[in-house]
């Protein structure tokens, strides 16, 4: 798609995706212009969430009444997308 000479407009968006795209998987949000203000790889995203064996008894206290902790995590990722996004909507 970043080559795509018919379609520049779309090459221009995969061209700013592939700046932040890191292996395997990316989660991203984007603007409609295709600006990335928030992204977080998919294995760290994973590290991030993981239960430990020690940890497995552990009673999870997340925000918005989440207890699995990669739901928490995912849902603080798009606030913290969204909060971001805000500086390039008020422009």
């Amino acid at each position: 798609m970043q080559a795509d000479e018919q379609n520049p407009l779309l090459s221009e968006k995969a061209k700013l995706h592939l700046e932040n795209y890191n292996f395997p998987v990316e989660m991203m949000v984007a603007l409609p212009n295709g600006t990335i203000v928030h992204h977080i790889n998919a294995n760290f995203f994973l590290d991030q969430t993981a239960m430990k064996p020690e940890e497995e008894e552990a009673t999870f206290s997340f925000s918005a009444g989440f207890e699995d902790p990669s739901t928490a995590t995912y849902i603080s990722f798009l606030k913290e997308g969204l909060e971001k996004a805000k500086q390039y909507l008020a422009q």
